[in-house]
C-alpha cells in the first residue's frame, strides 16, 4: 500500500485521545465503605466482568475509527480489483508538426489528435495528475478544464518542432507524479522524420511504459514546393526564380513578388524523390527587399503548398580601399569586385569626408564614414590610430601590442561557421579595451577572439581588426576564408546588407553583427536583444534591421521532410524509444483502456471511510448499552 499524501498520516497521534479517555476513566478516587450499599457488592462483582468486556470494544472501535479516518485523510492506494482505474500520472504529448494538418475524410490529422486528448482528460479523476506537452514546447498542468482549454486552443504549426524533446519533458514530468503509475501518451501522426534522424540517439524511457496513437488514415496526395533558387545574388534589375516542384499529377504554379504575379505556368507531374525544376524571368520595379513566393494549387496537405523567397534589388556596396590597407586586402576585393560582389567606388579612401562608401582602411587614417580599420603594423602608429577612433566617435582603444602565437575564433555565442577565419594563426595582435563615453551608445560588439581577447569588433560603421593583415602579423591573409571574410564584413558588417537567411520555425540562430530588430510582414518592428533569436514560428519573409537600415532578410520556411508523407507509420516509436515497452495503437475506442490499464493499485479512500461509519455506528450502539458481547457468567 502507498499513499498519495502520506504527510497526513501524522494525524495517527490523534488515536491516542481514545485511549487517553479510557485509562482516566480508570482512575480510582478514595474509597468510602457504605454499609447500607453492601448488598449491591454481589451484583456489582457479577456485572464487572461485562463491563469490562464493553469498555475494551468500545476502545478498539474509537481506535479503528480514528485510524480508518487518517488512513482516508493520506489517500492511499492498494493494488486490488475493482471499478475505475487506478491513479495515474500522466503526460500527453499533443504533436503540432506541419504534418498533422493533412486533411482527410474533410477532417485534419490535428482535430482527430485534439479529440483523443479530450476524451483522456474526460475520464480523469482528482486522484489522478496530468500534463499536456506540444511538440512546440508548450508544457500545461491543471484540472481538467485548464487541460482541455489548452488542447482546444492549440494549432497545428508550421513546422517540424520538437517532438522528441516534448517526450524527454513528459518523462520527466510523470516520474515526478509518484507513487501514482507513470504513463507517457504520444498523439502523432506517426510520421518518420519527426522521430529524429538515424544518426540521433535513442529516447531514454526509464521503464515508463509508452501508449502511442497514431490514425490509421490513408494519405492524401500531396502538392510541395522543395525549394527555391534565385539568381544572381542581387538583381539589378533582372533575375530568375528556379524552384523544384513535385506532385503526383500535373500541378499549376505561380512566382509572385509581392502581391503581383510575375510568371506562371505548368508542371508535368513529379515524385518527392525525383521532383521536376521550373524557371521564370522577373524583373524588378523597385530597388531595396523584395519579398515574394513560389506556389502551387491547393490540397489536402496545405502546410507546403508555398514557398518563400527574398532577394535584394541593387547595385553591390561601393567600396574605396586605402593603400595604407595592404596588399591582400586589396587583391581580395579586385576578386569580389570581379565577381560581382562589390564595386568600386573610385575615389581614395584616405581623408575623404563622410561618404556612403565602405572604406577600407588603417586604423591611423581619418574617415567619417563606415569603415574596416585594420591594426598598424607598426606600435608607433597607435597613438594616431587612437586619435583617428577618438574622431570618429568609436568606444574602442589600441593597447600594448602581445606578440605570443594563438588562434582566432568566433567568439562565444556565435555561430562558427559564420566566422571564415576560424583557426588562423596570430602572432601579433594589439589589446582592444571599450572606452565609456555617455555621448555613444553604439558600445560595439565582440565577434571575434585571440587567445582570449577581442580580436575584430563591430558597431553600426565600424569593423575594427586588432592585427594588421600581413604576413608576419597572422597567417589570415592565406587562408581559404580570407576572400568571403572580406566580403561578410564589406558587404553585411558595413554594406547594405543582402544577407539571406533560411531557417525552419522556431529554430534559434545567430544573427548579422548589430542587427536590432525584426521587421515583420506587416511592417511592424519587433526589437532584438542578443546576437541570437528564435526564428517566428510562423513562414514568411522577416527583414533584418540595424537602426533605420535592412541589412538581411530572414525567410523562414517549414522543413523539406515533413511533406514526406509517405513515410508516415506508427512502428518508428518502437525503434526510437528505449528502456520500456511501447503499445502502438491505431483504434481511436482503444485509447483510454490502454493508457489506464497500468499495473498500479486502485484508491481505497471510500472503503476506509466507510469502516470508520461503520466503526463508530457500533461504537454508539455498544455506549447505549442496545449491544453489548456477552461475559461469561459469574459464579457464586
Amino acid at each position: 500500500m502507498s499513499f498519495l499524501a502520506p504527510f497526513f498520516l501524522g494525524l495517527v497521534a490523534l488515536a491516542g485521545v481514545p485511549l487517553l479517555v479510557h485509562l482516566l476513566r480508570r482512575r480510582i478516587t478514595r474509597r468510602v465503605e457504605f454499609p447500607a450499599l453492601r448488598f449491591l457488592q454481589q451484583t456489582q462483582r457479577e456485572h464487572s466482568r461485562e463491563r469490562t468486556m464493553r469498555n475494551r470494544w468500545l476502545l478498539l472501535l474509537r481506535l479503528l475509527a480514528v485510524l480508518a479516518l487518517v488512513a482516508a485523510v493520506a489517500r492511499p492506494i492498494a493494488r486490488i480489483g475493482g471499478a475505475g482505474h487506478p491513479p495515474i500520472a500522466v503526460a500527453i504529448v499533443l504533436d503540432q508538426s506541419m504534418s498533422t494538418g493533412a486533411v482527410v475524410d474533410g477532417q485534419t490529422v490535428f482535430s482527430r489528435l485534439q479529440q483523443r486528448a479530450g476524451d483522456l482528460i474526460g475520464e480523469l479523476t482528482p486522484d489522478d495528475r496530468a500534463w499536456l506537452v506540444t511538440s512546440g514546447g508548450q508544457v500545461v498542468t491543471g484540472d481538467a478544464a485548464a487541460l482541455s482549454l489548452a488542447v482546444n486552443e492549440a494549432t497545428v504549426a508550421e513546422g517540424r518542432g520538437d517532438l522528441t524533446g516534448a517526450l524527454k519533458r513528459a518523462f520527466t514530468l510523470v516520474a515526478a507524479g509518484a507513487p501514482r503509475e507513470p504513463v507517457v501518451l504520444l498523439l502523432t501522426d506517426g510520421q518518420r522524420t519527426a522521430a529524429g534522424g538515424a544518426t540521433d540517439s535513442l529516447i531514454d524511457a526509464s521503464g515508463i511504459p509508452v501508449v502511442v496513437h497514431a490514425p490509421d488514415l490513408a494519405l492524401p496526395p500531396n502538392r510541395t514546393v522543395h525549394s527555391v533558387t534565385l539568381s544572381p545574388a542581387r538583381w539589378v534589375p533582372n533575375g530568375r526564380v528556379s524552384a523544384t516542384l513535385s506532385a503526383p499529377d500535373s500541378s499549376n504554379w505561380r512566382v509572385l513578388i509581392g502581391d503581383r504575379t510575375v510568371a506562371r505556368g505548368t508542371a508535368a507531374a513529379a515524385s518527392f524523390t525525383t521532383p521536376v525544376t521550373v524557371d521564370a524571368g522577373a524583373q524588378a520595379t523597385e530597388t531595396g527587399w523584395l519579398t515574394g513566393r513560389v506556389e502551387l494549387d491547393a490540397d489536402d496537405f496545405p502546410g507546403d503548398n508555398a514557398r518563400f523567397f527574398a532577394v535584394l534589388a541593387s547595385a553591390p556596396p561601393a567600396v574605396r580601399v586605402a593603400p595604407s590597407a595592404g596588399p591582400f586586402v586589396a587583391a581580395a576585393v579586385d576578386a569580389l569586385v570581379a565577381d560581382g560582389r562589390l564595386r568600386r567606388d573610385g575615389t581614395s579612401a584616405s581623408g575623404a569626408s563622410a561618404t556612403s562608401a565602405v572604406a577600407v582602411i588603417s586604423a591611423t587614417d581619418i574617415y567619417d564614414g563606415p569603415a574596416l580599420r585594420i591594426a598598424p603594423e607598426n606600435p608607433l602608429g597607435l597613438v594616431a590610430a587612437n586619435r583617428a577612433l577618438e574622431l570618429a566617435g568609436i568606444p574602442w582603444r589600441f593597447g600594448a601590442a602581445m606578440r605570443d602565437t594563438v588562434q582566432i575564433s568566433n567568439a562565444a555565442g556565435l555561430n562558427a561557421s559564420e566566422f571564415t577565419l576560424n583557426g588562423a594563426r596570430v602572432s601579433l595582435r594589439y589589446r582592444l579595451s571599450r572606452v565609456s563615453s555617455p555621448a555613444v551608445a553604439d558600445t560595439g560588439q565582440v565577434l571575434a577572439v585571440a587567445g582570449g581577447a577581442p580580436w575584430m569588433v563591430a558597431g553600426t560603421s565600424y569593423v575594427i581588426v586588432a592585427s594588421p593583415l600581413t604576413l608576419s602579423a597572422t597567417a589570415a591573409p592565406v587562408q581559404a576564408g580570407f576572400v568571403p571574410w572580406i566580403r561578410d564584413v564589406l558587404g553585411q558588417s558595413l554594406g547594405d546588407g543582402g544577407a539571406v537567411i533560411n531557417a525552419a520555425p522556431d529554430d534559434t540562430i545567430p544573427l548579422p553583427p548589430g542587427a536590432d530588430g525584426l521587421e515583420l510582414p506587416d511592417g511592424t518592428l519587433q526589437p532584438v536583444i542578443g546576437n541570437r533569436i528564435t526564428v517566428p514560428g510562423r513562414s514568411g519573409v522577416y527583414l533584418v534591421r540595424r537602426g533605420a537600415r535592412q541589412i538581411g532578410a530572414l525567410v523562414v520556411n517549414p522543413e523539406i521532410e515533413e511533406s514526406e508523407v509517405d513515410a508516415w507509420g506508427a512502428g518508428v516509436w518502437q525503434q526510437r524509444v528505449a528502456g520500456t515497452t511501447v503499445q502502438v495503437i491505431d483504434s481511436p475506442g482503444s485509447v483510454n483502456s490502454a493508457v489506464f490499464r497500468r499495473s498500479g493499485g486502485r484508491p481505497i479512500t471510500w472503503p476506509l471511510i466507510l469502516v470508520a461509519v461503520i466503526a463508530l455506528a457500533i461504537e454508539a450502539l455498544v455506549a447505549r448499552g442496545m449491544w453489548s458481547p456477552r461475559a461469561a457468567p459469574v459464579r457464586a
